[in-house]
């Protein structure tokens, strides 16, 4: 009678901790969805009003990761690599900054909902695929299916701010490529809070120049 118990009992073990691995990326991915304020408030700010906004966001950023790195202070959520080194965070606010300044406002709106939104969705479903290994698309390229729910959620987000499928199309396999794929310059990775709305406005900009 006991034949079934331990397939039970690794199930219920997976779906604890697949539970518990979706809850702590969601608390995780709150700083990205937070930061949807961005292209919200760019709708209604001038652009140099939000530039100074964010100049002064840096400088309150600079402070916590001083604190932060002589153990004053601790944030919450923070991966491994990010305990020995720069935030991620920081990297989400010099990506959103550098595509208000280089950027039309409509594509930098979305490229910016694209780092926010579709990044959360693309870490969740990773989570979800690598429930034994949380940490295993971070050093390696996502999974195919990982990669899709990017791009169908960029996808979505530049057809609904641009109203342009190929624009569309482009500004999401740019994110797609940023979120997916590991890159790296004179050997340090590159974070994709940084690539993904900068990969992303690039390709809809160079495309909407030549179309």
């Amino acid at each position: 009678m006991k034949c079934g118990y331990p397939g039970n009992k690794y199930s219920f073990k997976m779906s604890i901790t697949k539970s518990s691995v979706l809850i702590e990326e969601a608390k995780r991915k709150t700083v990205h969805i937070c930061g949807v304020a961005i292209p919200l408030l760019y709708l209604v700010l001038q652009k140099e009003l939000l530039i100074l906004g964010f100049l002064l966001a840096f400088v309150l950023i600079a402070g916590i990761e001083w604190l932060r790195f002589r153990g004053i202070v601790s944030l919450p959520f923070l991966r491994k690599k990010e305990e020995r080194g720069i935030g991620a965070y920081v990297f989400f606010f010099i990506g959103a900054f550098l595509s208000i300044l280089l950027f039309e406002k409509s594509i930098a709106i979305a490229a910016i909902l694209m780092l926010a939104i579709g990044d959360a969705a693309s870490a969740l479903a990773g989570a979800v695929v690598n429930v034994d290994n949380p940490d295993w698309h971070e050093k390696r390229m996502k999974r195919p299916e990982v990669m899709l729910v990017m791009f169908i959620t960029s996808f979505t987000i530049g057809w609904l701010v641009l109203h342009s499928l190929p624009v569309a199309v482009f500004g999401a396999l740019g994110a797609t490529i940023a979120d997916g794929v590991p890159l790296r310059a004179y050997n340090v990775q590159l974070d994709d809070n940084l690539t993904i709305p900068l990969f992303s406005g690039v390709l809809m900009s160079c495309f909407v120049s030549i179309w």
